[in-house]
């Protein structure tokens, strides 16, 4: 992804690519109230040739079709930043996107602010968020286990062994915590997601990633941080 014939001052050229009528007019009517110049070009991926993009919005429901013809073609074919727009249900469409070359991601269920943020930084070509200490990292997965929670990757790890079924000294052992180590993870996740025991932590995984099948039947029971 280049955007060297871009100017400073020039507004963003902004391509949204979706067979979505209600994700396009979700997704332009949060473009039009963006704070700097834009430009939006329409909807289609031809747009991102001709009269050309800086950022294509690509809603990752697109993957799903059975053919990846057109995304292949925005990632490697033009100069675009290519922002996969993620499914909150469905993560590995986004990381699809990623291994297909996608420059960065936002979720669907992100707010304005957030997307507007995303374009400027795709616009500036810098998803990664290398200029600026304040910026944000937009090259990983949004929809992840913990994305937009402020989950360690350490509290990740325990609600993934919670949701699997392993009780809180089945998690020491496998993590090479101690017991106490273990609950203080547990306690600060469950304040993070909003949830008090081991069914909601399970229920709330599962709503953010996990697959049901990845949930084991009766184990652990539904003991908490303080047992």
């Amino acid at each position: 992804m280049t955007i060297s014939s871009r100017r400073a001052g020039d507004p963003v050229r902004i391509a949204i690519v979706t067979d979505e009528d209600v994700v396009y007019r979700g997704l332009s009517s949060v473009v039009q109230e963006m704070p700097m110049p834009y430009e939006l070009l329409g909807r289609g991926a031809d747009l991102a040739v001709d009269p050309g993009v800086d950022v294509v919005l690509y809603d990752v429901a697109g993957l799903t079709s059975g053919s990846t013809d057109e995304f292949d073609w925005l990632v490697k074919e033009t100069h675009a930043a290519v922002v996969a727009v993620a499914r909150d249900l469905r993560p590995d469409l986004a990381n699809q996107a990623f291994e297909k070359g996608a420059d960065g991601a936002i979720s669907m269920s992100a707010d304005a602010a957030a997307i507007h943020q995303v374009i400027r930084s795709a616009g500036l070509g810098d998803l990664a968020g290398d200029r600026d200490d304040d910026a944000l990292d937009y090259t990983g997965n949004p929809t992840q286990l913990g994305g937009g929670h402020g989950l360690s990757p350490r509290e990740v790890q325990v609600l993934g062994l919670i949701t699997m079924g392993l009780g809180n000294d089945d998690i020491a052992r496998r993590l090479y915590l101690s017991i106490n180590s273990v609950k203080t993870y547990i306690r600060s996740a469950y304040r993070k997601i909003g949830v008090t025991n081991r069914s909601q932590a399970i229920a709330w995984a599962v709503q953010h990633g996990f697959a049901l099948d990845e949930v084991r039947d009766g184990a652990a029971g539904d003991d908490d941080a303080s047992s």
